[in-house]
């Protein structure tokens, strides 16, 4: 249980802190000069735009992982082509790793949501 709370946990700490830091500042930044229900609007269309850049970095942090760790499974000495076995290796081992990521990720959202995992704190 200990293994899948930490699994749980948000990798981007820092850039969430990053992401965050850069909506307060677009949101001061457009701020001025819009009627309440315009302003509304726009602070929503930054939150959802600031989401999918979010998504769009987990995801790359996610392609880099995969990357990093299969390559180095399955590709023993760099050349100027892959082998038939190694691009074979390279295939399973990111089938592997996506099921993997989605099954942890379900199962992070299934504990949240019947209420029996709540995020642990940071500390900080």
């Amino acid at each position: 249980a200990a293994q899948a709370s930490a699994a749980c946990e948000p990798t981007g700490a820092v850039t969430e802190r990053a992401m965050d830091s850069m909506a307060a500042g677009l949101g001061s930044s457009f701020g001025g000069g819009l009627g309440e229900a315009e302003e509304g609007m726009g602070q929503m269309e930054q939150a959802a735009a600031m989401a999918q850049l979010q998504q769009l970095m987990e995801s790359q942090k996610t392609l880099a992982k995969l990357t990093a760790k299969c390559y180095t499974a399955c590709v023993s000495s760099p050349g100027k082509s892959l082998a038939s076995g190694q691009q074979v290796c390279l295939w399973r081992c990111a089938q592997r790793y996506m099921e993997t990521q989605h099954f942890v990720q379900k199962y992070c959202e299934d504990k949240v949501k019947s209420g029996t995992w709540s995020a642990p704190s940071t500390g900080m």
